[in-house]
């Protein structure tokens, strides 16, 4: 074999591997949470032991829907009111605050959950339009951060 044509081959075999190591939000890698920023905030940070004000919408994940997303079973813009819970202290989904992690407030972000993260981890009931084994797609929008000695108006 030529030195071109070995050359050519070795940077195509690069080339793939760098391709399948690449994630993105639709994986559905079991075991891993993925995000994907639509938009960097330039707030406070998320951080343990303070209060997060987000809106959201959640989906159950499925990959034949665009952008993977499924039937919509929750939103707080439908409910009209954002949801606020202490960060960092399993108040939300475990794949959730994951997928939270160096959020700005003033940022929005896509976070795929698997179901190991989701619901099926949980203490929690889970809202009987979301089977057992779902994998979850959340768009958060983080609207504030807020310290808990000065808890947010409700």
């Amino acid at each position: 074999m030529s030195p071109m044509i070995r050359h050519f081959f070795c940077y195509a075999l690069l080339l793939a591997s760098l391709c399948a190591q690449a994630t993105g939000i639709g994986d559905a890698n079991p075991a891993r949470v993925n995000t994907q920023d639509l938009l960097v905030g330039t707030g406070p940070a998320v951080r343990a032991d303070a209060f997060t004000i987000v809106q959201y919408h959640a989906w159950l994940y499925d990959p034949a829907q665009p952008e993977g997303k499924g039937r919509e079973f929750d939103s707080s813009y439908r409910l009209g009111h954002s949801l606020t819970f202490v960060y960092g202290y399993g108040r939300a989904l475990r794949g959730l605050e994951r997928g939270m992690e160096g959020m700005r407030a003033g940022g929005r972000r896509l976070i795929y959950v698997p179901a190991q993260l989701g619901y099926d981890d949980l203490k929690y009931p889970t809202p009987r339009e979301v089977p057992p084994g779902s994998s979850l797609l959340f768009d958060v929008e983080l609207v504030d951060v807020v310290p808990q000695g000065n808890p947010p108006d409700s």
